[in-house]
This record gives C-alpha cells, structure tokens and sequence, in this order.
C-alpha cells in the first residue's frame, strides 16, 4: 500500500483493417496527415479488464515513467450509487483476483463501498439428489460491477502515468510489419492518432482489435440466455451461501448479497427466457422457487444407485434454499456464448477479457479469468525490464502461459454447460455418480476448491 501511495501523483508500413492498403506500400499515413502523439501502453476498452489492466501496469515498477493511455468509448464514468440499489451485474470474485485487488490499492476502496463474502457453496441438479458442497473461510465474494469500475477509475485517475479519454472509439488501427523499428498507430474517432509500443485490446467479445489481428476465433452461441435480477428473502440465516442447481434448460444461481439479499443468475433457454421476462412478478418468484425447491424427477437406474450411496453414506443431499418473497429492482437478459481466440497476441498487440475469450456463466469465471490475464501481463514484462514493451518474445511467452491456464477451463465450463444440458440416464448416471465420488475423494475435491478459489 505504501508503494501504491508513493506512485500516486495527481486527484511506413502497416497492415490496416478498415481502409485496406498494399503490403509493400504505406497506407494514407494517419501519421502524416495528423501527427502522432506518442504513448508507451495504449488500452482499448475501459470495462473492468481494461482499467484493471490500466492500474496494474502503470504500477509496476518498471513501467513507472511510461505513459498510458486508457480508451473508453463510454462518456459515463461508472459511479456507486448505493440509494439506486443493487447493480445488475455482480462478480463472484476468487479469493486470488480479491488479492490481487488488494496489491493494487482498489479493494480498500470496494470496502468503503458494497461487498459480501460467502463460505459456502452448494451444487446439485434437478434429475439426481446428489449434491456437492465446498466450504471455505471466504470462498469468494459477491462484489458488483459498477463497485469495482469505480475503485478503479478511482485508482487511475491519481496516477501520473495514465491518461484516460472518455467517449472516444477507435477507427482504424495499422499494425507494425517490422516490430522493431515501428509502432502501433491508432486513430481516433475525434480524428486524433497515438501510437505505442504496446496496444491492449480489452474491447468485449465483438472486439475491434481482435479483428485487426484477424486471428481466428472458435465461437458459438448457446441456445440460452441468462437472466440477472435482485431478489429479497426472509432468510437472513443464509447469507454466507451460494447455491446452483443445474436444470435441463440450464443452471439457476443464487448469490448472496447480504441482508436477505440474493442475485439471481438464471440460464435457460431462448424460449423459456423471453416467457419469464413477461411474467408478473409474483408469476417469476413463484417459478424461480420451483427451479430451487422442486424435487428432483430421478431416473430408475440413478435411484438404485443413490440408494446403494445413501446406505454406504457416500450422498450429500440437496440444500433447503431460501424462500424467495420478491423482486427488488428490474429484471434483464442477455444472451449466452462461447468464443476462445486462437492467438491472444500479434505485432505488438495483446487481447485480454473478452476479446480473447468468453464463457458461459455457470462457473462464474468470466471476468476472473481477464483479470488472471492482466496479472499474467505485469508478470512477464516485470521480468522482461531490459525488453522493449511489445517485444515478441515476452508477448509469445505470455500467451503459451495464459493458454495453458485458460484453454483446460474454457474446455470445463463449456463441457459442464453440454453434460448438464440432457437429461438422457447413461449421462445423469455419469455426472451423479461423478458427484459421489469426488464428495470422497479429499484431495480432488480440495483440489477443485483451490482452483475456483484462485
């Protein structure tokens, strides 16, 4: 902390995506009609990856005299607005990315803010009874988007090596052919060019810069949307835990938010969500305490095997959720997909987030998987200091590190997604039985829970 006080300071050839040119002639400079101003880092997109990234790197110390430059294309700043109630969109943030959070100076600011902890976990699906818990001191915490968008704008703002452009979206991007001579050259909506050493493209999943490397990318829509809202409940017993129940239209989640409080994450399909958004109310209520409480219809096969588990005491059954009485707030929805980006680099260029990969929501990872990305950056260029920012060897040893974290569990999440979509017996025996025997295997299971934890 005392670093990040210290570091505080104030409150031509290229290849061109959208006005194609030769390969062995420059385009219509953007350089020499406007000249560039120069930057050492320049980051696309100001969503919780890009300011993540913004504030982690001006922070490391061998980047503290470097210049920054963090593009957002939304003129509003987040903000927290604690009367206006919860967010919509929450985080369930790993005990590892909360750390991280911290070395970097933004979670004191989350705590003057909105956070919850939770210490427990329950999983369990509605064609079986068998049920897995993880249980932890915390095993994450709830924060909501906004709060963490805003503790970091905060963060940025202070530092003197990052500047932030509001409103402004890229139009062009022209990237180096020999990276050792040329630079990144960006221009701007407002007519403006930067160039850099070292262009960030944390743009989203449609991402702009993604398609200036031209890197192809493995996606797919789901047959699923996901719908986030707020929901109260008398019991405030339950406020450390979090509960997932895998349906055949997709899986429903609770998180817990603190006085009785609980964000719904409800994955279903198309048809099912468009029907749900049009209920009234206490239609919804009544239908998500259903998809919560309703016992499980278990197949013949799967019955005989839960009672050989239940009688060698190898079963954990399903939890008693908590009686959901209203919604507080509106309700939203939004659509469901998976995409991975063969290459997370190119010359000069870094994709992180969404623009290199995307998940569905039923492990919460999203946005902790861009912020291990971020801290895998800082990493490799902490180590680097005697490379030039963008050099390809550190960016090519980044991307091999950070795809051998992230492909294994892209592959999870989108196999969980497809192995929980049926309802077929052979694959609700093989996942009921699969339950049972990691609830008895310690090692597998601890090993499970370091790996959401971190």
């Amino acid at each position: 902390m005392m670093r990040l006080l210290r570091r505080l300071g104030r409150a031509d050839t290229f290849r061109n995506i959208s006005q194609p040119c030769s390969l062995r002639q420059p385009c219509a400079s953007l350089s020499v009609v406007h000249p560039a101003v120069p930057y050492d880092v320049v980051i696309v997109g100001g969503g919780l990856v890009g300011n993540a990234a913004a504030v982690a790197l001006a922070l490391e110390e061998s980047l503290e005299n470097k210049r920054i430059l963090l593009l957002d294309q939304s003129e509003k700043e987040p903000s927290f607005e604690p009367e206006k109630g919860f967010n919509l969109r929450v985080i369930n943030l790993t005990v590892g990315n909360q750390e991280f959070l911290d070395r970097i100076g933004v979670w004191d600011r989350i705590k003057t803010m909105r956070h919850h902890s939770y210490n427990k976990i329950y999983n369990w699906e509605s064609s079986s009874n068998h049920t897995i818990s993880f249980t932890a001191e915390p095993m994450g915490y709830i924060v909501e988007n906004n709060v963490i968008e805003t503790g970091l704008l905060e963060i940025a703002k202070n530092l003197h090596n990052v500047d932030i452009r509001r409103g402004e979206a890229v139009n062009e991007i022209k990237l180096p052919l020999d990276q050792s001579k040329e630079q990144v050259v960006v221009g701007l909506e407002s007519g403006d060019v930067v160039e850099t050493s070292l262009l960030i493209g944390a743009d989203g999943a449609n991402s702009y810069v993604r398609k200036v490397l031209d890197s192809p990318v493995l996606s797919w829509m789901y047959d699923q949307q996901g719908i986030v809202c707020t929901l109260r409940s008398p019991c405030l017993d339950k406020d450390d835990v979090a509960y997932q129940r895998f349906l055949s239209s997709g899986p429903i989640a609770l998180l817990p938010l603190g006085g009785g409080l609980f964000s719904l994450v409800w994955s279903c399909r198309s048809n099912i969500a468009t029907e749900l958004m049009n209920l009234s109310e206490e239609e919804f209520v009544a239908r998500a305490n259903n998809a919560l409480q309703k016992p499980a219809v278990v197949p013949a096969p799967v019955a005989a095997m839960e009672t050989v588990s239940d009688y060698l005491g190898f079963s954990e059954h399903p939890p008693q959720t908590p009686l959901i009485t209203a919604i507080e707030g509106a309700r939203a929805k939004f659509p469901l997909g998976f995409s991975n980006s063969a290459r997370y680099i190119g010359p000069r260029t870094v994709l992180l987030g969404d623009a290199a990969h995307r998940v569905h929501p039923l492990a919460g990872q999203g946005a902790n998987i861009g912020f291990r990305g971020v801290q895998q950056l800082v990493k490799y260029i902490s180590e680097n200091p005697h490379r030039q920012l963008g050099d390809f060897r550190v960016l090519n040893s980044f991307e091999s590190s950070l795809q051998r974290q992230v492909t294994p569990m892209l592959c999870f999440i989108d196999g969980m997604q497809k192995l929980y979509s049926t309802t077929l017996d052979p694959f609700v025996a093989a996942r009921s039985y699969g339950l049972g025997v990691i609830n008895q295997l310690p090692f597998l299971k601890n090993s499970i829970l370091d790996r959401a934890r971190s």
